[in-house]
């Protein structure tokens, strides 16, 4: 299953554009400031679990500009795949409120995000007279983005980038028709939260290279981090044992420390000399708070690597830009991989800029080899280097 076709409606700087796309790796060429990202945050609301949750909080900065007034229009981001799995969990995606045990499979369908008014709204604009711009223009004024929600569908028929479908689902404006409800058959199905995409594939989003040694200071971000965690699920309670009860005996023996039960005893004996007997604490302690968890122990890992050539082993801060970079990148494709493993329906890596204050040569190596079975990559550069080893058949423009 991969991505074949990204259709973008009044998202962003994109009022109505689509992408087509190949099964295996694609390469997206764009200048500054021509959507590249946008088109990424765009598939990560649908893909990427760490997005998923921003899909209901779009707001009227997420609208295309050349919009005259974005009050009432929808945002539309439908995501076309092909080769889909006959697996149920997949099928049902697109099925869900219509299949039954006789559909034939699918082979292609669309999983699709509307951000549109809620139903009163709709309902306010289906009941306006044809033409009656003074009325449309004063619901409209009533309109703020509390009075959006988000809508997912599968199933979908239609070819969203056409202008004829958008009047026909949202509405014309110029004219002010507006539809009273929505036919499923070609706008597609609405999919259950529960149901949602992202929990049945792989996904693994590599953003641009800008701060990475900021990014392995963070918790939330460190790339390490994110593989040890994963990995300390694995950790058979057997082996792990041993470690927690060392770390255990090991707090006890700096509580028992001479100068920390000292420093406990003066504690006691001052406040009791500053407000008395009765108003002092009944216990205080003095407790060393070493993790015996896994996840948390694991936390406290650092990465030293040495640069080529070299043998000293410095923190991640110490390496050149390149080389910080270079182990950032490595390790987003390691949690790749670790994803890729969990035997999911598809997987999807998508890289942004990967480029920055790395070699020209590594670039160009590292980008003729990046190809997995079973993946779609696709990622954006600025890098001649990159685009060099790119077939003609992968590029796409933005």
């Amino acid at each position: 299953m991969y991505i074949s076709k990204v259709s973008l409606v009044n998202y962003r700087n994109f009022k109505n554009s689509k992408f087509i796309f190949n099964k295996n790796i694609n390469t997206i060429i764009g200048e500054n400031g021509s959507g590249k990202t946008n088109l990424f945050r765009a598939i990560r609301l649908l893909l990427d679990d760490n997005l998923l949750k921003y899909a209901y909080k779009l707001n009227e900065n997420d609208f295309n500009r050349d919009l005259d007034e974005w009050r009432g229009h929808w945002i539309i981001i439908s995501l076309e795949f092909s080769e889909l799995s006959q697996d149920e969990a997949i099928q049902a995606l697109f099925v869900h409120g219509v299949g039954d045990a006789g559909t034939i499979p699918l082979t292609k369908a669309t999983y699709n995000l509307f951000f549109r008014p809620k139903a009163d709204i709709r309902m306010k604009l289906s009941q306006l007279n044809e033409g009656d711009i003074t009325s449309l223009t004063t619901i409209r004024e009533s309109i703020s983005i509390d009075d959006y929600e988000a809508f997912f569908t599968g199933k979908s028929t239609i070819d969203f980038n056409e202008p004829d479908t958008y009047k026909e689902l949202v509405g014309d404006f110029g004219n002010v028709i507006f539809p009273d409800e929505i036919d499923e058959s070609k706008f597609g199905i609405k999919i259950p939260h529960q149901l949602s995409i992202s929990n049945e594939i792989s996904f693994t989003f590599v953003k641009a290279l800008r701060d990475v040694v900021s990014d392995f200071n963070s918790n939330r971000t460190n790339p390490l981090l994110n593989l040890l965690n994963n990995k300390s699920e694995d950790i058979p309670d057997e082996d792990f044992e041993p470690i927690a009860t060392k770390i255990r005996e090991v707090n006890e023996k700096i509580e028992n420390l001479t100068d920390i039960k000292t420093i406990k005893s003066d504690i006691k004996d001052t406040i009791k000399e500053a407000v008395g007997e009765t108003y002092a604490p009944s216990s205080i302690a003095i407790k060393s708070n070493l993790s015996d968890e896994a996840d948390k122990l694991l936390q406290s890992l650092k990465l030293f690597i040495s640069e080529p050539n070299e043998t000293y082993e410095g923190a991640i801060h110490e390496l050149s830009l390149g080389g910080a970079n270079l182990i950032f990148l490595t390790l987003k494709l390691l949690e790749y991989k670790y994803r890729k493993d969990r035997d999911k329906f598809a997987n999807f890596l998508l890289i942004e800029e990967p480029e920055a204050h790395i070699h020209t040569h590594i670039q160009k190596t590292l980008f003729d080899n990046l190809e997995y079975s079973d993946t779609q990559i696709i990622y954006s550069t600025h890098s001649p280097q990159i685009s060099e080893v790119s077939k003609i058949s992968r590029v796409k423009t933005t």
